[in-house]
């Protein structure tokens, strides 16, 4: 692509173009996911970082920030959106052994449900951040689907995208356990 090609895809860019956006988000999605992978280290919260970006560069009409270099403009932009990610990341892995630390002094009369409680715990341990930042906020905290949203900074539909792989997730690591637990 010449240097004329791409001030014309950058004008159609800012202008809110669909075919442009289209063709910027064609040309642009695997350098970024690679970009973020490399910072992030996980394939699957990379390619959401990316499609999060281009989500939110439409929906929010982002795109009539771009002044120069699109791909200067995207490059920073995933890397803020990785480094913002790994920050909130951090916070809520030590809000996650807090609570972890809190559930664990709970007493539970039954050995069984004690022991189920453990399982729990461990599956909770073993999801992905956001996942189970979702999980803690819908179903620990009640808070709505778009007040969840909001505080993690996503969309709903990614929300409710990591409800579900969440609960898939515990489903699946808890069945086997009450299967064991309870045949005895």
């Amino acid at each position: 692509m010449t240097d004329q090609d791409h001030q014309r895809l950058l004008i159609a860019f800012r202008k809110g173009d669909g075919a442009a956006f289209e063709q910027v988000f064609k040309q642009y999605f695997k350098p970024l996911r690679l970009q973020a992978f490399f910072l992030l280290k996980n394939e699957e919260e990379a390619e959401d970082q990316v499609q999060q970006l281009f989500l939110d560069l439409w929906n929010k009409q982002l795109y009539h920030n771009v002044q120069q270099s699109l791909q200067s403009y995207l490059h920073t932009a995933i890397r803020n959106r990785c480094l913002n990610y790994l920050t909130r990341a951090d916070k809520e892995i030590k809000m996650r052994d807090a609570y972890a630390d809190h559930a664990s002094v709970v007493v539970f009369e039954d050995n069984r449900e004690q022991l189920l409680q453990r399982y729990l715990l461990a599956a909770l341990h073993e999801l992905p951040t956001q996942r189970s930042k979702a999980f803690h906020l819908v179903h620990l905290e009640n808070k709505k689907y778009h007040e969840a949203a909001e505080e993690m900074g996503i969309s709903v539909i990614s929300l409710k995208s990591h409800l579900k792989l969440a609960l898939k997730f515990l489903r699946m690591r808890l069945k086997f356990t009450t299967v064991h637990l309870f045949d005895k």
